[in-house]
Order: C-alpha cells, then sequence, then structure tokens
C-alpha cells in the first residue's frame, strides 16, 4: 500500500513495516472535508490523486483562501517528529474525486527519525508548504489588489486562464468587481489583452512593476 507514494519509494519494506500495520485509503469526493481548522488529530494524510484546498474563516466567517495542492502531496503541516498529536492549521476541502492515504502519527515519526532518507523528503515537503504559505501571507500584507492580480497573471498564467473568473477572484481573496476594474485597467493600457476567452500578456515588464515596485 505505501509504495503507492511517491515519499516511500525506494525505502526498505522492513522499515516501513510498523506504519504498514494501520495505512488506510480513503476516497473523497468534490466538498468534502477532511479536516477542520484547529481539529486535533494523530493521523498523517498524504494526497495520492485528486486536488484540495487550504483555506481559514475569518471572524465575519468569511472564507480565506491559502493555496491549493495536488497528486502526490503531504496534507499535514507536521511542526515536530516528538508530538502524537497535531493541531490543524487549516481547513482541507477536495476540490475533486480524490484518494488519500493516512497513517499512524506515532509510527510515521518513529519510521522517519530512523531513516535519514524520509527526513529529507519530510524537509523538503514541510519547506514547500511553508514558503506557499509565506507567499499567502505576503500577497495580503504587502501587495495592494492591483499588485496581487498582476503577480497572478505574470506568474502562473496558465493557471489564470483555466480558471473562471470567480475562482480567480476568490484564490486572490478580493471581490470579482474588483478584479474586473484592474483587468479593465491593464486593458486600457495596453498591458494586456483578452481573445477568444483567454488572457494574453502583451507588455511582462510593465505588469511587474505592479508588483515589484518599492519591494
Amino acid at each position: 500500500m505505501l509504495e503507492q507514494l511517491d515519499f516511500f519509494k525506494g525505502c526498505d519494506p522492513q522499515k516501513l513495516s510498523p506504519l504498514s500495520i494501520n495505512t488506510k485509503i480513503k476516497n473523497y469526493e468534490a466538498s468534502d472535508i477532511l479536516v477542520y481548522e484547529d481539529d486535533d488529530i494523530n493521523r498523517v494524510y498524504f494526497l495520492l490523486e485528486g486536488e484540495v484546498k487550504f483555506y481559514k474563516v475569518d471572524r465575519f466567517d468569511n472564507e480565506v483562501f491559502l493555496y491549493t495542492l495536488k497528486d502526490q502531496a503531504l496534507l499535514t503541516n507536521i511542526g515536530s517528529l516528538d508530538c502524537d498529536r497535531i493541531s490543524c492549521f487549516s481547513n482541507v476541502e477536495f476540490l475533486s474525486h480524490s484518494r488519500v492515504m493516512s497513517c499512524d502519527l506515532k509510527a510515521f515519526n518513529e519510521v522517519v527519525k530512523n531513516d535519514n532518507t524520509l527526513l529529507i523528503r519530510l524537509v523538503n515537503l514541510l519547506a514547500n508548504q511553508k514558503q506557499m504559505i509565506d507567499c499567502m501571507v505576503t500577497m495580503g500584507m504587502v501587495h495592494d489588489v492591483t499588485a496581487k492580480v498582476a503577480k497572478m497573471l505574470h506568474g502562473n498564467l496558465d493557471l489564470y486562464n483555466s480558471l473562471k473568473k470567480q475562482e480567480i477572484s476568490y484564490r486572490l481573496n478580493i471581490q470579482p468587481a474588483t478584479l474586473s476594474r484592474v483587468l479593465a485597467k491593464f486593458i486600457r493600457k495596453g498591458i494586456i489583452i483578452e481573445e477568444d476567452h483567454k488572457t494574453l500578456i502583451l507588455l511582462p515588464d510593465e505588469l511587474a512593476y505592479y508588483f515589484t515596485e518599492g519591494l
């Protein structure tokens, strides 16, 4: 079962045996919730296939989008290999039909601590998680709405063109009307054009100015 996950590829099956005993695989559908923010859990979750979103809820019950993860991703924010339970950082909701592998946190910690290869892989996964969170915090605290839109267009144009405007607004944590105003501004200045329901960038340096000026 564990061999389905890239994280454990090439590992000695004998070393993984304590983990295999209680490993489970479960299917989820779009809109299902894996965990809620501040849930206390004692299992480690990996996404085998599918897509999930991470989000928090503010004091007005509005969703604050953080980021998404796809196939072969670690879904649990592990803070220490000495903890038997974890308080969840955010809500985790499925965006499509997905398969999740889970294993006992205590057994996982012991196996990883005794295998340098797994330890390095875990450090890299957690570093990637931290980078995504840091990017979202920076986006929210440093960039205004114009900079947010410009940065997404400049760095994630394929993703932008694959999403509906409402989904783009949600991911940027701005109102749809605000997104429309910013796009209209960029079109008016000749920075972008929209053709066949796709956005094309004509002046990438001008676009980058909006999220790099002053940083």
